[in-house]
């Protein structure tokens, strides 16, 4: 076998193992639906460790678009009420938004979202694969006011408690010294409505705005420098009250020691301490930049023993007890009981992203759900085969033996471009579809080319090899020409249009028009020269 046929033998079979590599990963995702993506790829990690892609998260993928997959549509605009801005600040606040909200998407694992800047004041973002409404929402649309603020003690909470309680009381007491009604005392005290929730005070989730409403009542008694904020609402386990929501209750100083400007990088890990009580649970590593350190040290070294509250936007995320002081230039280590990582993975995206710079109001909501993205991806792969099938018939009608090449540097090549689209963890979506069944028809044209000079070549009585070799080089300007004047074309379309649907076509032709002229080319000369290779007089069949 001559040297540079079998370099192409050895070439073809190194690109087909890489094209298997890359593309393994989203086969065993998408034929097998029992677990989630996210467990596909943490297990393809622990068997096979994909050490270049430092990571589950970065193992190449072909990620299914919103209108094939399902998800989250939504446009928010930016709330510029009371606020004196023009339209040209309006814009930059919402550049703001948009880069602050991409990060935290890119956070919460959403696989190629498209986040974009509508009109002046509005943002469109469209999360692929996103089935949790609730917290997309929280996540996207919270404005990020995030502070580090001291908790009071356990004698400072009883007392501030039970001066609410007195002053509720001795309110009722006046409306008729002369009868005590105990149902209605009862009604009005604040502590009935208190309960455990571990070593914190927490309430009934049912019960928030009535004690809101008897915390505003007795305002006046509680100190001017203190406040009482509620957590987040989550479900007791154990044996005691297990399943009921309840939310905890804080008293805290309205004194922001640290904030989220002072805030360089935060990141949710499995706690790696000696302490029994947090193994298997998960932490944040927290990281301030210079500004804070020497703040975070101070405010660590007076208060050892007392809980540092992280508020965003009024709700307290968490209250972990400081343990000693943090030195600057030290990373702070937040502990928690989350066993599943979730809420701390939630909690280091917030305190990592910081604030957006104006609040954001929904202004459309849509749900495409994954039954209509199936729908689609059925109806897009039929329009694909039933193309491909329309081309398959044509050229082994057309030409004969040599159709049956030309199906085969298809095959190739369709391959190859999903193996691509794999490798840059691009995202497939209807558009993207239709460039794909585009390509279909660019490769078939570029065969069209070559065999019609290579027919022309044997009328003139050449040799079938030099007709072949006279045929190729003929036809390959012709091609590159073609492909490279449409590869221009879709380029301008690109940097143009270049979001959502058109961007999903526009790279999937490029690739596919590039892998076109490789493959019709090469690979197909590839299989011509094996058919000529010990008979160079061997008949064409074209």
């Amino acid at each position: 076998m001559k040297r540079g046929l079998r370099i192409k033998l050895v070439l073809f079979i190194l690109l087909l193992l890489l094209g298997v590599f890359l593309l393994y990963p989203s086969l065993r995702i998408w034929t097998d639906q029992s677990i989630t993506k996210e467990e596909h790829l943490a297990r393809i990690h622990s068997v096979f460790p994909y050490s270049i892609w430092k990571g589950p998260d970065k193992i190449p993928v072909l990620n299914l678009g919103l209108d094939l997959i399902g998800g989250m549509h939504l446009v928010l605009e930016a709330d510029t009420t009371g606020q004196d801005l023009d339209p040209d600040e309006v814009k930059s606040v919402a550049n703001n938004a948009i880069n602050i909200i991409r990060n935290r998407v890119d956070e919460l694992g959403v696989s190629e979202p498209n986040i974009q800047r509508v009109g002046n004041n509005r943002i469109q973002v469209q999360l692929p694969g996103v089935t949790r409404r609730e917290r997309a929402l929280e996540i996207i649309g919270k404005t990020g006011l995030l502070e580090f603020r001291l908790v009071g003690d356990t004698l400072q909470t009883y007392k501030v408690f039970s001066d609410i309680d007195q002053y509720l009381a001795g309110d009722t007491l006046l409306l008729d010294s002369s009868y005590i009604d105990t149902a209605s005392l009862k009604g009005r005290m604040f502590s009935r409505y208190l309960i455990g929730v571990e070593n914190d005070y927490g309430i009934e989730n049912d019960d928030l705005e009535t004690v809101k409403k008897l915390i505003e009542e007795a305002r006046t008694v509680i100190p001017a420098y203190l406040e009482i904020l509620f957590g987040p609402e989550e479900e007791l386990t154990g044996t005691v009250g297990a399943g009921n929501k309840v939310r905890r209750i804080y008293l805290i100083e309205e004194k922001a020691h640290i904030v989220g400007a002072n805030v360089k990088d935060a990141e949710a890990r499995i706690y790696q301490g000696t302490e029994t009580a947090y193994s298997g649970t998960w932490t944040i590593d927290l990281e301030l930049k210079p500004d804070g350190q020497a703040m975070f040290a101070q405010v660590t070294g007076d208060n050892v023993g007392k809980k540092l509250a992280i508020v965003f936007d009024d709700v307290v995320m968490s209250a972990p007890v400081i343990k000693e002081r943090i030195p600057p230039g030290s990373h702070a280590q937040i502990t928690t009981m989350d066993r599943e990582g979730r809420e701390t993975k939630d909690l280091a995206i917030l305190i990592r992203n910081g604030a957006l710079p104006i609040p954001l109001r929904i202004a459309e909501e849509r749900t495409v759900s994954p039954t209509l993205g199936r729908d689609s991806v059925r109806s897009g792969v039929i329009a694909i085969i039933i193309g491909l099938a329309a081309v398959v018939l044509f050229m082994l009608i057309y030409y004969t033996g040599a159709g049956s090449i030309a199906i085969a540097t298809l095959i190739i090549n369709l391959f190859a471009l999903l193996a691509v689209l794999a490798g840059i963890r691009a995202t497939l979506t209807m558009p993207g579809l239709a460039g794909i069944a585009l390509t279909i028809g660019m490769a078939v044209d570029a065969n069209v080319l070559i065999y019609e000079r290579i027919r022309d070549e044997l009328k003139v009585g050449k040799f079938p090899r030099s007709a072949v070799e006279t045929g190729y080089n003929k036809a390959w300007k012709v091609i590159l020409d073609a492909n490279i004047t449409t590869i221009m074309t879709v380029i301008i379309l690109l940097t143009g249009l270049g979001s959502g649907p058109v961007r999903g076509f526009a790279i999937t032709l490029i690739f596919g028009l590039i892998i076109n002229m490789i493959t019709a080319v090469y690979f197909s000369r590839g299989f011509f020269d094996i058919y000529l290779f010990r008979r160079p007089d061997r008949k064409l069949y074209i």
